[in-house]
């Protein structure tokens, strides 16, 4: 491990919640394979609270599984009214401030790290995963599993999961410091035999509201036979991979956009490319909101921005290693 980069006291954390523990039943992959099956299988309804960029918004869940497979109806109970309906593979957002519903593929989960719900062994290799002490949270024992980053490239998670049926009941994702981000913590949670159906119905209908039908998932450039890229990204933080590559062209200009996504497994980082006609404000440096840094270059006529939920180290390292076949050479 390296020391140097990896923060003192949040490796001491680490320790200490591995010391509260004696002789923790299962390993950390056997709690979060217990998590991944909790979320998705277990009829529950709950209420909980998400921290983030100095906001609190509190939510109502109520989600069921059965043969047909998930649903689950989300309610905002502060700030602007809405619902978000999960059937499946389809999400619909009911959006009353702007009289809208927009129907779309569904998005990963805001309530737990999607990419822990899944095999974790391949992430193994740029995390440490440890079973920590036990607590108590939303009136339940839990038990605390830490995702601990092995380099200065990426951030961590500490999760609270339910003794008895794994279910996630706290969430920080955390800094190289083990200072928390962004938070989610439920503060109540019933396990229930069978949700009434009436329960997953919205209660603002939506009647009226103007219908936006979200487009189907970009074309990744590389099947495309006229768009070739004459970028690529040199240099990239252990484990990073490049997951999607595509281009869009936007209603203001001819040019188009690319966008490479990149990923560990777990952290993703998004990279836009634009050509920028005649002299324009520019976005050069880093800039950060709650846990998400973005850092902007300008290369001749483009900019170039990576961002991400990631440290400001990350994003630098990878905007700053986006180069044109040009000069690379060959």
């Amino acid at each position: 491990m390296n020391i140097g980069v990896v923060s003192v006291s949040f490796l001491l954390l680490v320790v200490s919640l591995a010391a509260q523990a004696d002789h923790p039943p299962g390993s950390a992959r056997d709690w979060l394979m217990k998590m991944a099956e909790a979320v998705k299988t277990l009829n529950y309804e709950g209420f909980f609270v998400y921290a983030h960029n100095d906001q609190l918004e509190a939510m109502h869940i109520i989600h069921a599984a059965d043969e047909s497979g998930e649903r689950e109806r989300l309610v905002s109970l502060n700030g602007s009214a809405r619902e978000i309906l999960r059937d499946n593979n389809l999400l619909t957002c009911i959006l009353p401030d702007s009289q809208s519903v927009v129907v779309e593929k569904s998005r990963p989960r805001k309530y737990v790290p999607e990419a822990l719900l899944g095999d974790t062994r391949q992430l193994e290799e740029y995390y440490h995963f440890l079973v920590g002490g036990r607590d108590r949270m939303a009136g339940r024992p839990a038990r605390i599993v830490a995702v601990q980053p092995r380099d200065q490239y990426r951030y961590g998670y500490r999760l609270w999961l339910d003794e008895e049926s794994g279910m996630l009941l706290k969430s920080d994702f955390v800094d190289l410091q083990g200072k928390v981000i962004e938070q989610i913590m439920f503060v109540h949670l019933e396990l229930l035999d069978r949700v009434e159906p009436e329960s997953l119905v919205p209660a603002i209908s939506g009647e009226g509201f103007k219908r936006y039908q979200a487009e189907a998932d970009p074309v990744p450039a590389e099947s495309g036979e006229e768009f070739r890229s004459d970028w690529q990204v040199t240099r990239l933080p252990a484990g990073f991979r490049q997951q999607m590559h595509t281009h869009q062209l936007m209603p203001h200009g001819p040019e188009a956009i690319e966008h490479l996504m990149l990923s560990d497994g777990l952290a993703t980082v998004s990279i836009f490319i634009e050509k920028v006609e005649g002299i324009t404000e520019r976005f050069d440096g880093l800039s950060t909101m709650g846990a998400v840094n973005a850092y902007g270059i300008s290369r001749g006529d483009y900019q170039i921005t990576a961002v991400g939920e990631v440290p400001a180290a990350t994003v630098r390292l990878i905007a700053e290693s986006v180069r044109q076949a040009e000069e690379i050479g060959p």
